[in-house]
């Protein structure tokens, strides 16, 4: 066999194992549900009523089953910085904090999660907010032009754009209550 069609192969073979265990999971949950009255009923409280985490089940699921898809080429080019963010100063702004960074300043993402807002918030400007995998949000404010989408999965060391100045202000948020900033950055 060539070596094209054993690639073939193993991208099929990959698919189709991964779409036959999320089968058997959607399967096991419904009887699960069909079953237990009482299951049924704090599923739905608890996924109607409560936050839930999309960037927690992304990160757990990758933990399990690697990516989402089993497609290789398709990664898109993105700059890649530190993860750690380089400042001068730092105070506390509002809710979180105000740092002091040089001029030109390219904003990473500390911790991999998902983009749930990307527009402007009053007192912070253009603004960011990623969903890291552990729950918690981070909110990158005071951005010159955002570089990000709405639900695009971001990696620690992706670039959110650059500072609008020399602040940028960043929040840190799980479950509507604010974090202690200093934990974090």
């Amino acid at each position: 066999m060539s070596k094209n069609k054993i690639k073939k192969i193993s991208f099929i073979s990959k698919l189709f194992s991964k779409f036959l265990v999320c089968v058997i999971l959607l399967l096991g949950i419904l009887i699960a549900l069909k079953s237990s009255p009482s299951l049924r009923e704090n599923l739905y409280k608890y996924v109607f009523q409560n936050h839930f985490s999309f960037a927690e089940v992304n990160t757990a699921y990758e933990k399990l089953f690697g990516s989402s898809l089993p497609l290789t080429g398709t990664e898109k080019t993105a700059l890649v910085s530190s993860t750690k963010i380089e400042y001068e100063d730092e105070k506390e702004y509002k809710d979180g904090v105000e740092l002091t960074v040089s001029k030109g300043y390219v904003i990473p993402v500390i911790k991999s999660g998902i983009v749930v807002f990307a527009g402007e918030k009053e007192g912070y400007g253009n603004t960011v907010v990623v969903e890291q995998g552990d729950g918690i949000e981070v909110w990158y404010a005071n951005i010159k032009e955002i570089k990000v989408s709405m639900y695009d999965y971001l990696k620690a060391g992706d670039i959110l754009g650059e500072a609008n100045g020399e602040k940028i202000y960043l929040v840190f948020t799980k479950e509507g209550k604010v974090l202690d900033y200093k934990k974090y950055i």
